[in-house]
Parts: structure tokens; sequence; C-alpha cells
């Protein structure tokens, strides 16, 4: 009965959200009726389909593992994703099997000694389902669906795991080889870098979070800068604007090849969070159009990408903030930087109006539902990212070229590793100094009181009332700032156009709960 009962919430729920993304891409449709039709179809298809999917997805863990619930004792599975390392723990997804019935759980495992994905292990510990928590923002986190929307019913922290055998399963022996150039990267940039540098470096390129610290992460929360430690849209776009650019003079099918695979393995490395796979998916429709010479079409493709996703995985669209905010905001940069622009040539400067405009239309559409998930408002955020995200490129790419060439210097001559990461260093301190200082002024960060999610529809729907109205006016400017997105014009992929593409998406999702 309590499943049924949670079953219907989520399909009403998921009705409501597809509801309101048809109502705004009905104000935000091009005035060409069939285009308009278009959207819609695909809009009210991906609902319905999305609906009827939730009807096949567990929502309960199997009989024989619920009984485990409370009861310390072992367990034996094998772990399925690549181990997230966190300051003081391992989290492992683990992945169980007895007999006809299979369900993963997560367990929080010492640092060392080291495990690896597709190693079977055996778990002591108790089994406990996962609860739903206080935010620091006044409020409650459903941790429980957040890992039920990746099949995980069960957590054990803390736990402790033996290595008894190896999978030989192809995915997981790839997977296997991608934590290995993961874990390889990060001890290079380890000795080229110092801490808290290093750290930040991982974060950007690999998706590494350990070592920053508890201080300086709150540092960056409070900056609304999260998203940079916190590898994300952003930096897929960034090396998929890289890629694109390098395999440019290349035949079109190594280029596509090469591409397509590279975003896989940025993608997977990092974790596979649903802000890099929204970015992924899109950055696929980017290299494939630029490969082979068509219009890439930026909105269009973001529908796309989300119909795609809800289809795979229908309750990441009601119970995982970072794909919300990763979809919201990336609708945002391309429905009101257009808008913005012109309203900022007073600056006078291109890459000043550019980042400006790109923040701030980031900021403006993901506040209302921010606010109503978090209750956290940073004050400084604009002001912190406009100044940070011109150097987050540049620490990207000195912190590959510090890991590389950390490689050959640390087997010829270990001291000249620090001589390789002087270049990354000055970007990695200049964000850290703009987190740290942000955070430290007055009233960085405020707490709203929780607040009906009714105002949050109310907040788009005159969002969208004041999209539509300031499309349909002349723009003043030059070219380039014209809204060739609205009339689903080719929009070019530049970095500096999408500064918060869909970092800002993860930068609010709530803490894990502390261990026990």
């Amino acid at each position: 009965m309590i499943a049924a009962i949670l079953l219907v919430h989520s399909y009403v729920l998921l009705v409501g959200y597809c509801t309101s993304i048809v109502v705004l891409g009905v104000l935000i449709a091009p005035r060409t009726q069939i285009r308009i039709r278009g959207i819609l179809l695909l809009l009210c298809f991906g609902m319905v389909v999305a609906g009827t999917r939730m009807l096949f997805v567990e929502d309960q863990i199997p009989t024989p593992f619920s009984d485990e619930f409370n009861i310390p004792g072992s367990l034996v599975g094998t772990v399925i994703t690549l181990p997230d390392l966190r300051e003081t723990s391992t989290r492992l997804t683990v992945h169980l099997k007895r007999g006809e019935d299979i369900t993963n759980i997560i367990a929080s495992v010492p640092l060392y000694p080291k495990i690896n994905v597709g190693d079977s292990i055996k778990i002591q510990g108790t089994l406990k389902k996962p609860e739903p928590f206080e935010t620091d923002g006044g409020r409650t986190f459903q941790y429980d669906a957040f890992l039920r929307k990746d099949g995980i019913f069960g957590v054990i922290q803390p736990a402790f795991a033996e290595v008894i055998g190896h999978s030989n399963h192809p995915w997981l022996r790839f997977l296997r080889i991608l934590q290995s150039i993961k874990d390889t990267l990060m001890k290079l940039l380890a000795t080229a870098l110092p801490e808290p540098e290093s750290s930040l470096a991982a974060g950007l390129i690999v998706g590494g979070k350990q070592g920053l610290g508890e201080r300086l992460i709150t540092d960056f929360t409070k900056a609304g800068m999260l998203q940079i430690i916190v590898l994300s849209g952003y930096n897929v776009m960034i090396v998929a604007t890289i890629l694109m650019r390098l395999l440019s003079s290349f035949p079109k099918n190594i280029s596509f090849m090469v591409g397509i695979t590279s975003i896989l393995c940025f993608v997977l490395i990092a974790g596979a969070g649903s802000s890099a796979l929204r970015a992924g998916l899109m950055a696929f429709f980017s290299i494939t159009a630029s490969t082979f010479g068509k219009r890439y079409d930026v909105l269009r493709v973001l529908f796309v990408s989300l119909f795609l996703l809800g289809l795979w995985n229908p309750l990441m669209l009601i119970y995982d903030p970072g794909f919300q905010f990763s979809f919201i905001a990336t609708l945002g940069l391309i429905l009101l930087v257009p808008i913005l622009t012109p309203c900022l040539l007073f600056l006078r400067n291109t890459t000043l109006i550019e980042l400006t405009a790109t923040t701030l239309a980031a900021e403006i559409m993901l506040l209302p539902l921010l606010l109503w998930q978090t209750g956290n408002l940073s004050l400084v955020s604009v002001f912190a990212n406009v100044v940070a995200m011109p150097a987050v490129p540049a620490a990207m790419g000195f912190s590959v070229l510090a890991g590389m060439l950390a490689f050959p210097f640390e087997h010829i001559a270990p001291g000249l590793s620090v001589i390789a990461g002087l270049p990354a260093y000055i970007p990695l301190t200049y964000i850290i100094k703009v987190a740290t200082l942000s955070a430290s002024l007055p009233f960085a960060q405020i707490t709203i009181p929780a607040f009906s999610f009714w105002v949050v529809v109310v907040s788009y729907s005159v969002i969208g009332v004041l999209i539509y109205r300031f499309s349909t006016l002349p723009h003043r400017g030059n070219d380039f700032l014209q809204p060739a997105s609205l009339g689903f014009q080719e929009m070019p992929l530049r970095t500096s156009s999408c500064p918060l593409a869909c970092s800002q998406p993860c930068r609010h999702v709530p803490k894990d709960p502390p261990q026990a």
C-alpha cells in the first residue's frame, strides 16, 4: 500500500514537472506553429513515456536484503562504479545478488586498503535504510529518494571491506582502466602542486573531492562557487570545445570517434553525475553537428537531452536536484543572455558583458528553485563567479599540463615536478582567494525560510512571460548580441559564453548525512 502511494505521488510530481516544462515551452517556442507543435508533442510524449516508464522502476529493496536491515553482519557484492574518495572515507556503490534478487547499496569504507571498481568484496557492518535529513538551509533533503533514483536502497556506514576477488565483466574492466588513469593523474597532481591547489585541480579535471577540507568547501559554498570544485557540465563543455578545435583538421570519421570517446571517458571518470551526463549528451550532439557540417540548435538539443535522460531514468527528473538545476540554468543561459546582454553595454567590454550576462542569466533562472530546495542565498555569487570564472579554463588546461609533465619529472628528477605545476598554481590560487575573500564578506550568505512550491510555479510563470515579452522587442547593439537561440538559429559553442552552463546545478545539492 505504501509503495503504491509513493508511486502515485512520484507520478503526480512527474506530471506536474513536465507540465510546467510544456507551459514554459509554449512561452519560449518560436512563432512558427509547426515547430511549436513539434516541441509540445515531444514534451507531451516524453511525459507519457516517462510516466509509463516509472511503472517499471524498483521502489523498494527485495525481501532477502530487507531482512538484513539493522542487523550487524556481512554481505558480498561487486563494486560497480568508480570509488568516490572523500576526506576520511571512500564511498562504494556495491551490487548485491542473492539468487534471482539483486539490489545496490552504498558502503562507506576507510581510505585504505584501496578498493577498485570491479572488485568483489565482503562488507562488514550494519545495513540501514537511507533516511531524509535536515540541511543547513532548514529544508529536509529526501536522501532515500535521491539514492532510489539510482536503484540504491541501503547504506552501510561505517563499513569495513575485504577484497575476495575480481569481476571479469568487460564494462567493469573498462571502468577499472579509467580509475587507474584517474588515480595516476591525481597522484601526479599531488606531486606537482601543494594543497589545497592540487585538490582543486583534481576537482576540475577528474572530479576529485578529497583534500580541500571542510572550511574551504564552506567558503566555496558561501561564495556560490561550489560548482567549481565539483566537475560538472561547464568542465565537460570546455573539454568538448577544445576537442572540436583540435580535431577540426582531422578526417571526419577519426575526429568523430575520438571526440565522442573522449567525452564518454571524461564523463565516466567524473562519476557520471546528472549535470555531467546532460552536458555530455549535448556535447555529443555538438561534436556530431560540427563533424558532419550540420546546424547545432542548442535549445532543441537541450529539450531532446531532457527527453532522453528522462526516458532513461524518470526518477532523475523528480529527485535529483543536480539535474533540475542543470536543466534550468542551461535554459536560462539560452533564453536570458540575449535579453540581458544589450542592457549591459555600458560595461564597454565584450568579455565582461558576456561573463556578467551569463552569470546573471543562470542566477535569475535558478533562484526560485534554488531557494525552495535549499534556502541558501549567496549575496556575493554574481560578483564571485564573474571574477573567478575566467580563470577556470586556464586552471584546467595548466593542471592537465602539470600532470603530463610531472610524469617524466617524477622518474627523472622528482623535485622538478613542482616546476611543472607553477603555471597551474597561479590560476588555482586565484580561484581559491576569490572564494575565501568573497565568503569572508559580511552577509555573504543568508538563509530564506521555507515557502510553498506554488511560489516557484508563480515565479517561473512570471519569468516565462517576461522572456516572451522581451524576446519580441527589437534589440540594440551589435550582431553578436542578437537572440539567435530564440529563433532556433545556430549557437556557437564558446566557453566564454557559458561560464555557468551547468556547473551551477551541482553547487547546492545538500551534503551527505554525517557518518555514524
